[in-house]
Order: structure tokens, then C-alpha cells, then sequence
């Protein structure tokens, strides 16, 4: 009985842990959608890329961003392994691919 309990309680915690990353994520991503907004008012154009708007892109980043057209950009981040959620500024909506 008490290894059942420590099992559901550590695939409890890890089930709240990648919640919590994944929020963290979210955030990063609107927050650098909402410098995108910004900087496209401010400049009439779309920033070539991250660092037009004072942020470094790694590739541990949590979240990316891509100009698409001179109009049009995504920015997105990984869920799992081949699973990303994608914000479209064409749709301005959110999709799950992969």
C-alpha cells in the first residue's frame, strides 16, 4: 500500500511539474508575441528576428519566433517530443501540431 501511494504521489508531482513548465513556456510566448505587436506598431515592419527586440534565441529557448512574410510571423514551442503548440499572427490563434 505505501508504495502505491509513493508511485501516485511522484507521478503526481511530475504531472504538476510539466504543467508548470508548460505555463512557463506559454508565457514566454505571449510576452514575445506582445513584443512582436509592439515593435510592428512602432516600426511598421515585423522584426527580422529575436534580437531586434533586445531577446537572444537559443536553442534551449522557451519559446521561437519566425517572420513568415513581410506581414505575417509564428511563434512557437514544444510540448513533447514532435508536439508543438504554434501561435499563427495570420489566425491569431493558437494550434496544437506535431
Amino acid at each position: 500500500m505505501k508504495s502505491t501511494i509513493k508511485i501516485l504521489t511522484i507521478v503526481l508531482f511530475i504531472g504538476l511539474y510539466s504543467c508548470e513548465f508548460k505555463n512557463d513556456r506559454q508565457e514566454y510566448a505571449e510576452m514575445l508575441i506582445a513584443k512582436v505587436e509592439t515593435f510592428k506598431k512602432t516600426n511598421n515592419r515585423l522584426p527580422k528576428n529575436v534580437s531586434e527586440l533586445g531577446l537572444t534565441e537559443k536553442m534551449d529557448s522557451p519559446a521561437f519566433y519566425q517572420m513568415e512574410t513581410n506581414t505575417t510571423y509564428i511563434v512557437w514551442y514544444g510540448l513533447s517530443v514532435g508536439e508543438s503548440k504554434i501561435y499563427k499572427s495570420s489566425t491569431k490563434k493558437w494550434t496544437k501540431e506535431g
